[in-house]
């Protein structure tokens, strides 16, 4: 626990044997439960977290990949039903350091925020590792998000490093939620219409041996689509009283 507050980690996994074990191995022993979910990968993910001898950890399988978000929302039931105070999302290749845990929960300890994002642009060493095409999507979709959110101050807005309340988390509508990699971006928009505090909070990434699954060329064209019918949906939603 930090300060009393019960917290767990949800670590979407898909095809990472290589990394697991690493990212598992790494997780701090204040927290409470580690809830990995494991997105039907082929490899030996699951083979290996089982091998894991550590009470806290809890395996959840999927039979069949529901992407990124939808591993993601499978742990957020799950805390939602254990009544966890912070839920905070590790990527299972080991990219986000648990050192930084701390300075995730700080603002939704101290009511400062409902939902944290880590944020890898504000300094050098942050985006450092970062190839000078996925930098430039990056800005662009931390753009287009903004206007989509309404959330100007937020920046980076696929980092998946982020922390959540379990009062963030009841008050969404996990169903109605995208389960790609564009999860990240309609998340903040859900967020939003809740009218929920979002804070950035600066968090170098750690890059080492993963390699990304995204194809950016495409991914920054689609994300963009959604983008602008979120967009619209949220001015609806904002002018019209309905919440959807």
């Amino acid at each position: 626990m930090i300060e009393n507050r019960k917290i767990a980690t949800i670590i979407p996994a898909f095809n990472e044997e290589k990394l697991v074990n690493d990212t598992l191995q790494g997780i701090p022993e204040y927290i409470d439960k580690i809830i990995i979910v494991d997105d039907g990968s082929t490899d030996r993910t699951p083979h290996i977290v089982k091998m894991v001898k550590d009470p806290r950890v809890k395996l959840v399988r999927h039979q069949k990949n529901k992407g990124v978000g939808g591993a993601i929302v499978s742990g957020y039931k799950i805390c939602l039903k254990l009544k966890y105070d912070i839920s905070i999302i590790l990527a299972g290749d080991n990219q986000m350091d648990p050192k930084y845990i701390p300075n995730l929960c700080r603002p939704i300890i101290n009511g400062e925020a409902d939902y944290v994002k880590g944020n890898r642009l504000t300094g050098s060493d942050g985006w450092k590792g970062m190839t000078k095409f996925r930098l430039f999507g990056n800005l662009v979709l931390s753009y287009i998000t903004k206007i989509a959110s309404g959330y100007w101050h937020i920046m980076d807005p696929q980092n998946g490093y982020t922390a959540i309340s379990y009062k963030a988390l009841s008050l969404l509508n996990l169903n109605n939620i995208s389960r790609g990699y564009v999860f990240e971006n309609d998340i903040l928009i859900k967020l939003s219409m809740k009218k929920l505090k979002v804070v950035n909070v600066s968090i170098p990434a750690k890059y080492g041996e993963e390699e990304s699954k995204i194809k950016y060329n495409t991914f920054i064209i689609k994300t963009s689509r959604f983008l602008l019918k979120s967009y619209i949906l949220r001015l609806n939603t904002k002018y019209s009283g309905r919440l959807r």
